[in-house]
């Protein structure tokens, strides 16, 4: 039997600055007589997409985004509609859609799922042609992801940090939604367009949304009482959000948000600057991905 051919692509901004150790945790994990394996690093930001073009051509049969969700976003995006399976290894801050999938967001526990080689189809959605895997937000979320990729040393309490400071200093705006041909004008301090579940962090803003569903879920967020945070934070941390009287939930495969002015949205964890008029849809069934146990 021909042995599964891997490409790495290892982004070393998000902490992997010692390619050998990487390199040795990979030795250790996959069996050499199922496996051939090679790792490339990114040199700069907007490299993955290159990377993972030559590795298409070159015909590996896996190709393993090592990092956050910046660059599982860059990889997954470059895979288009190739017949190639996606893999994960977390390393990023977040680590949203790895932990929609049930990855380990250790190192040798993610290389022992790729091992596994147990796959399902997800779903590509797509914002104003820009495509996402997991989540795109608009309003205070996009805020805290710009403010969030000027920090130098990202993890949980950095991110807890700025969420705090923007909720104080930011306010609700109004935007006008058509969600599959139904118009709606809302008042919101955030809607996110969940492919996933998650920010990251466990951070559950859509409890009912799956990767692999067909469905969008929108998700608009009034601004709350600071007195009712401790319950906002209990509900997102135990997947119940959806229950508040401060969130509305909408399932639908086209959206549109119209609000005051272009400014940052978040793709995927990053800002990325979009104009007034945000149009997100979804492809069902276009990229195969790696998962962990159920």
């Amino acid at each position: 039997m021909d042995k599964v051919r891997i490409c790495f692509i290892l982004n070393p901004a998000a902490g992997w600055r010692k390619l050998r150790h990487f390199e040795s945790q990979v030795t250790r994990v996959l069996d050499p007589t199922r496996f051939d394996w090679i790792v490339r690093r990114t040199a700069q930001h907007g490299e993955a997409p290159f990377l993972t073009a030559t590795a298409i051509r070159e015909g590996y049969d896996v190709i393993a985004a090592v990092g956050g969700d910046g660059t599982i976003n860059e990889v997954a995006g470059a895979i288009g509609d190739a017949d190639i399976l996606l893999a994960i290894v977390p390393y990023g801050s977040g680590n949203g859609l790895a932990r929609h999938l049930n990855i380990p967001l250790e190192v040798h526990g993610a290389l022992k799922v790729i091992a596994r080689m147990k796959s399902r189809v997800i779903d590509t959605a797509y914002l104003n042609g820009r495509k996402f895997f997991s989540i795109a937000g608009i309003g205070f979320d996009a805020s805290v992801a710009n403010r969030y990729r000027k920090v130098v040393r990202r993890g949980f309490f950095s991110y807890l940090r700025i969420v705090i400071m923007e909720f104080y200093r930011y306010k609700e705006q109004e935007y006008t939604i058509v969600a599959d041909g139904k118009t709606m004008v809302r008042n919101a301090l955030f809607i996110t367009i969940a492919n996933s579940n998650q920010f990251g962090y466990n951070t559950v803003i859509a409890p009912g949304a799956d990767a692999g569903d067909g469905w969008l879920d929108l998700v608009i967020a009034r601004k709350w009482p600071l007195r009712e945070t401790p319950r906002i934070v209990h509900l997102v941390y135990t997947g119940r959000i959806d229950i508040s009287p401060f969130i509305e939930i909408i399932r639908a495969k086209e959206i549109q948000v119209t609000r005051r002015r272009g400014k940052a949205v978040n793709l995927d964890g990053e800002a990325v600057r979009m104009g007034k008029i945000i149009k997100a849809w979804i492809v069902p069934s276009s990229l195969k991905v790696i998962i962990g146990a159920d």
